[in-house]
């Protein structure tokens, strides 16, 4: 079987804390997979460019360079959503992670970084490498992350810690590399900074318009499901009105 690279882009919403847990109770990573994403770039900044006619996100757009997930209603990127699964629904898959807050502990939170290398580790082990249809044909892994996101008490930065992982001891490619980038300048960032948002408002704020939005995504999670990293597994999407 040929061997193929793949691309996997991450972003995350909400906190890892044990603060105002009523009021942080998620904490989400979103992952988008894909092989080429030339297509999904061209029609994400479609849809972004017809979102831009209204002079409130072109100024958004023009002073911050990107527009946030969070400054977006669901019923606002719902065309988005539409126009990239019409198009490109064979060239992605998505990845939800959900850590609840609830049932961490101090000491696994006391270092942010390798607390994720560690979550995304586990995901990668336990649903990626078992459920992702470019899970038997992945030669090298290349992930790329919003820079925002580095964690300065890194311990473990997160490409040596995959690539010791996923390379020797339980091997699943050739190689990993981890880039940090700025948002701005990648839109496949700002696209899973959506989907990021989108699955938090439905977990942590109840948003009964993300009910669609969610809906329309999970036929393009892995699995099919989210990855419960919680001790009951009791995690449930709000999927209806």
């Amino acid at each position: 079987m040929e061997k193929f690279d793949l691309s996997m882009f991450i972003d995350e919403s909400g906190s890892i804390t044990k603060t105002d847990i009523s009021f942080n109770r998620y904490f989400i990573i979103a992952i988008l997979f894909t092989r080429k994403y030339g297509r999904l770039q061209r029609y994400f900044q479609k849809g972004i460019a017809s979102l831009i006619q209204n002079p409130k996100y072109k100024t958004m757009l023009e002073t911050h360079g990107e527009i946030k997930g969070s400054k977006l209603s669901e019923t606002k990127k719902k065309p988005i959503y539409e126009r990239i699964i019409r198009n490109c629904a064979n060239d992605f898959e998505l990845g939800i992670i959900v850590l609840d807050n609830t049932y961490t502990t101090d000491a696994f939170i006391k270092n942010h970084a390798r607390t994720f290398n560690y979550i995304l580790q586990l995901y990668l082990d336990n649903m990626f490498r078992h459920c992702s249809k470019y899970a038997k044909d992945t030669r090298n892994i290349r992930i790329l992350l919003d820079e925002q996101n580095i964690s300065t008490d890194a311990k473990y930065t997160l490409d040596d810690y995959l690539e010791q992982h996923f390379t020797v001891l339980n091997p699943l490619c050739n190689a990993v590399d981890v880039k940090y980038i700025d948002s701005k300048n990648h839109s496949m960032i700002q696209l899973i900074d959506f989907i990021s948002n989108t699955f938090y408002r439905n977990l942590e704020k109840h948003d009964k318009t993300s009910i669609e939005t969610v809906k329309m995504l999970l036929p393009y999670v892995c699995g099919g499901k989210i990855f419960d990293f919680s001790t009951n597994h009791d995690t449930r999407l709000h999927l209806n009105e």
